[in-house]
């Protein structure tokens, strides 16, 4: 028994509970919104302008290839982050690193699951907001605005991924951040 006991001393690395706790945390959470993301993009992808109902998502390019991996890119994005939370709890816990409590990069971790929500939320009425300057009150985009009408056709699939990279990069660098103190 001794053999086995050599090395220990009695302490717990708080800092490497924490990522694990946080390692959870990340994986409760992609198999909770997996669900809620799949049924706010099928919604997404049923979308009729009320004006108009020829203004679908199939009239915004590469909205609907993009909105149909959305609920597996949140998962796996979720995945990816309670796996290099755990790793690196482990790695504090075998002292190899260390870790901080810094509150700003807690608010980071929040906030990656808070843009995905808001993003989800967001999203109808923005392609309300822009089937209705496709509309264009029965007479479409006005040919006198050059490339507007690309830049208009191209607007959502830019806000569905500006709100899943916001997403990224701010649980990226909270995870970062919590382990700004590592080392090698």
């Amino acid at each position: 028994m001794k053999k086995l006991l050599f090395k220990e001393n009695g302490a717990v690395n708080i800092g490497g509970v924490m990522l694990l706790g946080i390692s959870m945390v990340f994986l409760a959470v992609g198999f909770i919104f997996l669900p809620i993301s799949t049924n706010a993009c099928t919604d997404l992808l049923a979308y009729e302008y009320s004006g108009n109902t020829s203004i679908t998502d199939a009239t915004y390019t590469g909205y609907t290839a993009v909105l149909g991996i959305t609920p597996i890119l949140i998962l796996v994005g979720f995945l990816a982050a309670a796996v290099i939370s755990g790793m690196l709890g482990i790695k504090v816990m075998k002292g190899g690193a260390s870790a901080k409590a810094d509150p700003g990069s807690l608010m980071l971790l929040g906030l990656s699951i808070v843009f995905i929500a808001i993003g989800l939320i967001i999203e109808p009425v923005m392609l309300d907001g822009v089937s209705s300057v496709v509309h264009g009150s029965g007479t479409g985009i006005s040919s006198s605005f050059t490339g507007y009408e690309s830049v208009v056709l191209v607007s959502p699939l830019l806000v569905h991924l500006g709100f899943l990279a916001s997403a990224v990069l701010s649980g990226f660098f909270g995870i970062k951040k919590l382990g700004s103190s590592t080392s090698d």
